[in-house]
């Protein structure tokens, strides 16, 4: 049971601080929406805002509570996060293993933006709002811990336990990956298209440049335990965010 509130807690907490950048980034699209609408009523961004924190915690609540409780069911683990509660032993090098999932972080943002270069170039040209360093930082908590523990521990662990119980064995950890990344893609579908737009290259490019991280995610959860995949995203979203960031938003504009 402490686990569920541990990984609730870090993820509701990832869910508040995106805050600021998420309603950076689609500033420009909600003030061009009013412009567009002006009978539209919006509601003040404090209340946007409250609105969605409660739904993101009760959302992560239900996620951490079905994730903790199925993933011991399927071989699933939090190694390090057992390791400080009681002390038991992690059946890896703890070191190396972080630095695995620091190079696959960061191996998966430069793959990531390798592949962009091809997309751009037939992306629809947008002014975003330019998020500060600050706001990036934050954002990548959220990526870290709280998409991790939507996607990865619920969604994954789900997928794996029923495909396990449909006799499958040793593949229904792959499928529990690939099912996983594939949604982790369509779930930043809404954010592209008020950014870009609707069209076919926005969901190619939003669902592909997700999901291929996300099969990475979902093997290190597998193999090391969740807290590993976290901090591979983590470190991917740092690369992408804070340190690229500003260079990659130049070439939406």
């Amino acid at each position: 049971m402490t686990e569920f509130f541990i990984f609730w807690i870090a993820a509701s907490i990832g869910a508040i601080v995106v805050m600021p950048y998420q309603f950076k980034m689609l500033q420009g699209r909600i003030v061009e929406d009013a412009k567009k609408n002006p009978t539209k009523k919006i509601p003040p961004t404090p209340v946007l805002v409250l609105i969605s924190i409660i739904q993101s915690v009760i959302l992560l609540g239900v996620s951490a509570f079905i994730g903790t409780w199925l993933a011991p069911k399927v071989d699933l683990h939090w190694w390090l996060v057992d390791h400080w509660l009681h002390d038991t032993v992690v059946p890896y090098s703890i070191p190396s293993t972080i630095f695995l999932g620091v190079v696959v972080g960061t191996v998966a943002a430069f793959l990531i933006m390798l592949l962009d270069v091809l997309f751009m170039k037939k992306m629809p040209k947008v002014t975003i709002d330019e998020p500060s360093k600050a706001q990036s930082l934050l954002a990548s908590f959220y990526g870290g811990i709280s998409e991790e523990v939507l996607t990865r521990l619920f969604l994954m662990t789900v997928v794996v336990y029923l495909s396990r119980l449909l006799g499958l064995g040793e593949v229904s950890y792959w499928i529990g990956i690939i099912f996983a990344a594939l949604l982790f893609g369509v779930g930043h579908l809404p954010v592209a298209f008020g950014l870009f737009g609707r069209s076919n290259i926005v969901f190619y490019r939003t669902v592909l440049l997700n999901a291929i991280p996300g099969i990475l995610f979902g093997y290190l959860y597998w193999k090391y335990g969740i807290e590993i995949a976290m901090i591979a995203h983590f470190t991917g979203d740092i690369c992408l965010h804070v340190i690229f960031g500003a260079v990659i938003r130049k070439r939406t504009s």
